[in-house]
């Protein structure tokens, strides 16, 4: 317990200078926001069906502009321009992977992601990309299908990868039927959005149960990616999608400028086997932080045998204790700014 405390508020002392630095910053969209498409419209039609090639990173992300854009009347009692829309952390998250050069092939047999004529592309062979996958295309046609487009989901055609076609799933039926509990959490976080008596606990709620859901089946898929990667990036792979669950328990509130915030603090480019945090040179001081305090996090979950996921759970389990951590990020900004 002493090492779960101390990673708890390592990290919040983390993202806390992360909100610090960037507390001045204006307009923290991801990368390729407005080139990428606002409405269905903008995606080409074939057969009297939208095309979405979720294989190219401004089609991908064009997924999440028109979730943004049809959401943002729920939203709107919350905060103005949408901020506090809890969908902007999943397109922000996919901004920094294909930022960072996560999303390029990391086996270097092709130009995906690298080659200039290339740039757009996701490869499938992208631990990111895959994981990311089923928090893009799984969102969307939940969205789709819960009415939030008002258009049918049989009017929705997304591609297929050059390869793996077998291990994802492209539409709301086939979807339904490889993760219904994952369509359910997202149809679930959607309806209930639509509810005048919807508020934004019960929305941070049924976000985060929907996310993590979303993880359990690429987690596990896509362990073989891990070799096409350094060790110090594998690991961080695996150290990022267990934080993602102790986040989920503290309902971490995914607004726009708390995420592009939080975000400062992670790794600007992809590992290398010569990274050793908090040794890395041409890392701040807060991203080379953040990586140990991942990596603490990481083992003290490993050696419990998750045990210490279920202890943050149950304190997580009040309003007032996720408060209480919340706070906890406003207590370090003096220790950083």
């Amino acid at each position: 317990m002493a090492v779960l405390a101390s990673w708890v508020w390592v990290l919040a002392g983390c993202f806390s200078a992360a909100v610090a630095e960037v507390s001045n910053t204006s307009a923290p969209y991801p990368p390729l926001w407005e080139d990428s498409p606002e409405q269905l419209s903008d995606y080409r039609m074939e057969g009297g069906k939208y095309i979405i090639n979720p294989w190219v990173y401004t089609e991908r992300m064009g997924m999440y502009r028109i979730l943004l854009e049809e959401t943002a009347m729920y939203f709107a009692k919350y905060g103005p321009e949408n901020e506090q829309n809890l969908l902007w952390g999943l397109p922000l998250q996919f901004g920094w992977q294909y930022e960072s050069g996560r999303l390029a092939d990391p086996t270097g047999m092709t130009d995906c992601g690298n080659g200039l004529n290339e740039s757009l592309c996701v490869s499938v062979d992208s631990w990111w990309a895959d994981i990311n996958y089923y928090l893009s295309v799984i969102p969307f046609l939940a969205a789709v299908d819960s009415g939030i487009t008002g258009i049918s989901p049989s009017l929705i055609k997304i591609l297929p990868p050059p390869k793996d076609q077998m291990r994802f799933c492209y539409n709301v039926s086939g979807c339904q039927s490889a993760l219904p509990e994952t369509m359910n959490r997202w149809r679930d976080f959607f309806q209930y959005m639509q509810l005048n008596s919807s508020d934004f606990d019960g929305l941070l709620n049924y976000l985060w149960e929907a996310h993590t859901s979303s993880l359990e089946y690429p987690t596990s898929a896509f362990v073989d990616r891990y070799d096409f990667y350094s060790e110090q990036e594998a690991n961080f792979e695996e150290n990022w999608a267990i934080a993602v669950d102790y986040l989920a328990a503290a309902r971490f509130p995914t607004t726009q400028n708390r995420t592009h915030s939080f975000q400062r603090g992670l790794p600007p480019r992809v590992l290398v086997d010569t990274d050793i945090a908090p040794f890395i040179p041409d890392f701040t001081p807060l991203q080379n932080e953040v990586l140990v305090s991942l990596k603490l996090l990481g083992d003290t979950d490993r050696n419990s045998g998750s045990l210490s996921l279920t202890l943050w759970e149950n304190l997580m389990s009040t309003k007032l204790a996720r408060a209480l951590f919340l706070q906890a990020f406003e207590a370090f900004l003096a220790r950083y700014s």
